[in-house]
């Protein structure tokens, strides 16, 4: 019963289907249409479900209107949020798009995956005023992390977590029944952890993932597991039998 809470497939058929044969619930991300299009072929597992937002990295490439049609046709949306970090877009610009998601999404009563870089305090206040399901992707700013629980947010913990001192500080505090698992992708495991990762060892790193959280929440890999499920289908607002 692994699950990958936020995922990004680079184009990688052999990934979704390794996700697809073995059960792993995934919420597949789509940070633009070329993306979208890609993954509505590649990822067609029950258990696979897509998500589209406009990324902060690429607010300078689409209007909203552009993206809307999309926007409509996805069940999640996000990856969304602001960037000061990794990005040079004026602020001003990607915060205009941010909000329009976040109206649209809340609106419609459909969940919404965070990305937050550099701008932790700016999106909890933007969040506040648009009441959803959030879910905080890869938090690692040590502020703000008790704002954002209170808040009621759902976090995913980063592959970075045996060498990221904020990571590991949200593992050990967000509440049981708002912890979820996440990869972000092959890529994102090699840059954060500076090594390969093959796509046959895409479950090999996931299992180790769920085995590291599990000794900093000290509980039995299995009994996260199945909440983090419980979690990720809370989220969607799916109910299943476990």
């Amino acid at each position: 019963m692994l699950s990958d809470a936020h995922c990004h497939l680079e184009g990688n058929q052999e990934l979704a289907t390794l996700q697809q044969e073995n059960d792993v619930l995934t919420i597949i991300n789509c940070d633009s249409p070329e993306e979208w299009q890609k993954n509505q072929q590649l990822a067609v597992g029950r258990d696979q479900y897509l998500s589209f937002g406009l990324h902060p990295w690429k607010t300078e490439d689409y209007t909203f209107e552009e993206i809307y049609p999309y926007l409509q046709q996805a069940a999640i949306i996000g990856e969304i949020g602001l960037d000061r970090v990794w990005t040079n877009i004026p602020l001003a610009h990607q915060v205009k798009l941010f909000r329009k998601q976040l109206a649209y999404a809340a609106l419609t009563d459909k969940p919404v995956v965070l990305h937050t870089k550099g701008c932790e305090r700016e999106i909890l206040t933007f969040i506040k005023e648009y009441p959803n399901r959030y879910l905080v992707h890869w938090y690692s700013s040590l502020e703000l992390q008790k704002e954002y629980i209170e808040a009621g947010c759902y976090f995913t913990i980063g592959v970075d977590l045996k060498i990221n001192p904020a990571v590991q500080q949200l593992a050990k505090g967000v509440p049981f029944n708002r912890l979820l698992v996440e990869t972000d992708g092959l890529g994102a495991i090699e840059w954060a952890l500076g090594t390969p990762a093959p796509t046959k060892e895409y479950l090999m790193l996931l299992e180790d993932h769920f085995h590291q959280i599990s000794k900093i929440r000290e509980v039995s890999q299995e009994k996260l597991e199945k909440q983090v499920q419980t979690n990720l289908f809370e989220f969607l607002r799916i109910r299943t039998c476990l």
